[in-house]
């Protein structure tokens, strides 16, 4: 599971470093001219890395298996999962600083541009987890998002309501737990453009240049069939 994962890089970070191997692994640190490396307080600052990433460590894997519990939802577990570990790294990074030579302008542009890419990657996140609109318009089928398509009903070949699909790799596109929104390979090596945000049923669409799975939706399976029938 991805949260033992990073729970383990986290203690071992922890574990690992140390006064003797920190010229060589400890970032910053390493890259300092040997008579800054000889001034910098080597040993409260590790002491204060060790200690921070421990309850980073401890705490990440604590809250995370309560989540995990409590909500039976895999998204908000990788959420978490990712989430957690990005806050944390970039606090260490900010608060590791005062240990350096850095200005107060250093600071800020550290904590701006840290900001900038945890809210980037949240944003990013959220977009890619929000369910799309899917609109059956006169003879066009319209699925918003990012990844979304308009479908001319003339071209539809086929609809039908299958089970779960297994593709072998991500070809392009969006994917996080069972929330998936893209291209993506499947074991024949066909490429099928799926957009979906559940691992329950769905339905897969047929057309004459490509194939396409969505959430499956009894409603508008029957809504396309009828205008397929009066083509």
């Amino acid at each position: 599971m991805l949260m033992y994962l990073f729970f383990l890089i986290m203690l071992l970070m922890a574990i690992v470093v140390n006064e003797k191997n920190a010229r060589y692994i400890l970032a910053g640190y390493n890259s300092m001219p040997s008579i800054e490396r000889r001034q910098f307080e080597l040993k409260k600052f590790l002491k204060f890395f060790k200690n921070y990433l421990l309850i980073l460590a401890v705490s990440y894997l604590v809250i995370g298996s309560i989540l995990f519990q409590i909500f039976d939802n895999a998204n908000i577990g990788i959420l978490f999962s990712v989430l957690y570990p990005i806050f944390g790294f970039f606090l260490l990074i900010y608060r590791s600083l005062s240990y350096y030579r850095n200005t107060s302008k250093t600071n800020l542009l550290v904590l701006g541009v840290g900001m900038a890419i945890i809210i980037a990657i949240i944003n990013a996140i959220f977009i890619g987890l929000s369910n799309p609109t899917i609109k059956l318009n006169d003879n066009k089928l319209f699925i918003s998002g990012p990844y979304g398509q308009i479908l001319d009903i003339n071209d539809i070949v086929a609809i039908e309501k299958i089970s779960a699909p297994i593709q072998t790799k991500k070809i392009s596109g969006f994917q996080m737990g069972n929330v998936r929104k893209g291209k993506f390979e499947f074991p024949n090596n066909e490429i099928v453009t799926i957009i979906s945000t559940t691992d329950k049923n769905y339905l897969r669409i047929i057309t004459k240049s490509s194939k396409y799975i969505i959430d499956f939706d009894s409603v508008l399976q029957t809504k396309i069939n009828e205008k397929l029938k009066k083509l």
